[in-house]
């Protein structure tokens, strides 16, 4: 099972509340139970409640957690998420978003958006769809109002390289690879614009930064926000064949729809 490791120095009731989940993980049986849940809502501005669209919203499901005491300083909380249980959405013009097919747990919820300070909490849902408001303090009037696609050589590089893009590129593989300045060439407002080029539609299999999303949700995400795209048509790496979602992980010429994956970064 996929997981990354969230180090938290969180307030002590985000820590009971993440403990909580861990202890409830294990009983719950999460691979047997439908997923039918569902988190959605409008996001605002704290300035002048005005729609903030563009906002990247995550749900990342607690695997685990466990209380880690130092010898010097204060405790700390080590998080396990599972990423192939996450879900990412993203806000429409009028700051809506709605994240379906949630499996019932606890997640972390993060909301990001240039020109915005960051929002994060725990999100808890059952078998039905949890609504709410959120309100994010605008930290940056420019960047709030306007497309940002001048982004650091180097953090491009270093988020790519993180994530294992220039390695499998420089490898020789079978996929295609689209970078930051191939992206920005061709001027694309969504994701669905860089995808259409090469050919992508809907009958694909998505990820964005390791986690699940559906084309339907993924199509208006901002394409200033994309730093590298990977599209597998035929055998795809071997650390992502885990992640099919039909009913074999083996991997093939023509045994699937395409695979893309896409790789984000919000300062």
């Amino acid at each position: 099972m996929p997981t990354s490791l969230i180090r938290s120095f969180a307030v002590a009731a985000f820590a009971v509340a993440a403990m909580t989940a861990a202890n409830r993980a294990g009983a719950q049986g999460a691979d047997s139970v439908p997923a039918r849940a569902g988190f959605v809502g409008k996001i605002r501005s704290g300035l002048d409640s005005s729609n903030v669209r563009s906002a990247d919203v995550r749900l990342m499901f607690i695997d685990s957690a466990r209380k880690v005491t130092p010898k010097r300083g204060d405790d700390s909380l080590e998080i396990f998420v599972d990423t192939v249980r996450s879900r990412v959405g993203v806000t429409d013009s009028v700051g809506n978003f709605a994240i379906r097919q949630l499996r019932a747990g606890r997640y972390l919820m993060e909301v990001r958006r240039i020109g915005y300070a960051p929002l994060s909490g725990v999100v808890v849902v059952d078998s039905t769809t949890l609504s709410t408001v959120l309100t994010m303090d605008v930290i940056s009037r420019l960047l709030a109002t306007v497309r940002v696609t001048a982004m650091s050589t180097d953090v491009v590089k270093q988020r790519l390289d993180r994530v294992g893009f220039l390695t499998r590129y420089h490898s020789g593989g079978s996929g295609t690879f689209i970078d930051r300045a191939a992206i920005l060439r061709r001027k694309p407002l969504t994701v669905a614009d860089v995808l259409n080029t090469y050919g992508i539609h809907e009958q694909a299999e998505f990820m964005m930064d390791r986690m699940p999303v559906d084309y339907e949700l993924l199509r208006d995400y901002p394409a200033d926000l994309v730093v590298g795209v990977e599209i597998y048509r035929h055998n795809r790496p071997t650390e992502f064949n885990g992640t099919r979602r039909g009913p074999t992980a083996m991997s093939g010429r023509g045994m699937s729809n395409p695979q893309v994956l896409i790789w984000t970064y919000i300062p």
